[in-house]
């Protein structure tokens, strides 16, 4: 299911390299992939990260995403049936509508990766890591929700609220991190 399936894109945004883009930020696996992203980071980080937790925080949040993203493939290819006859065209129809619809997910991890990945190399203080990728996420959360709705040519108060809702989520993460640690 594309957010964004509704008429025609607004003016001056309808090429395609805008559209593959927009395509996969705003899909609902990119909120979901980012809420999950930015939810196994605060589940797996510690108050005490030093340069090696931050390594092992890294590799384990990717892996959880790669794991999250192979499952939604799996589960949407289930779901969905070409109009084929032929079994193999099926299977491969299927395969290759849940990779369009679920790209977005591995990519809301490349944002808030950076920070971890910097503070896996010593340049960023884990903490400081960990904090900022969500913080990014929060922030990835708020630009999608906002972007889903002035796509379809909302109104800015209806575009600020889809900010405010979607970025919610990240909070909640953090929130949920620190009376979990504390």
């Amino acid at each position: 299911m594309d957010l964004n399936e509704s008429g025609s894109p607004p003016a001056g945004r309808d090429s395609p390299t805008h559209s593959g883009l927009w395509r996969h930020w705003g899909s609902p696996a990119a909120i979901y992939g980012t809420i999950v992203y930015a939810s196994v980071v605060a589940a797996a980080s510690k108050v005490d990260d030093d340069q090696a937790s931050a390594v092992r925080l890294l590799v384990f949040s990717v892996v959880s995403i790669l794991i999250f993203w192979l499952a939604h493939v799996y589960s949407t290819a289930l779901g969905f049936q070409g109009d084929a006859d032929d079994t193999g065209n099926r299977v491969r129809d299927s395969i290759r509508h849940a990779l369009a619809e679920s790209g977005g997910m591995l990519e809301a991890a490349i944002v808030p990766s950076v920070p971890l990945l910097l503070a896996a190399l010593g340049i960023l203080p884990a903490d400081f890591g960990v904090g900022l990728a969500l913080w990014l996420a929060v922030l990835m959360l708020a630009l999608l929700g906002y972007s889903v709705f002035r796509r379809r040519g909302r109104r800015m108060l209806v575009c600020l609220a889809g900010a405010v809702v979607t970025g919610s989520f990240g909070i909640v993460v953090i929130l949920l991190k620190s009376a979990l640690q504390h």
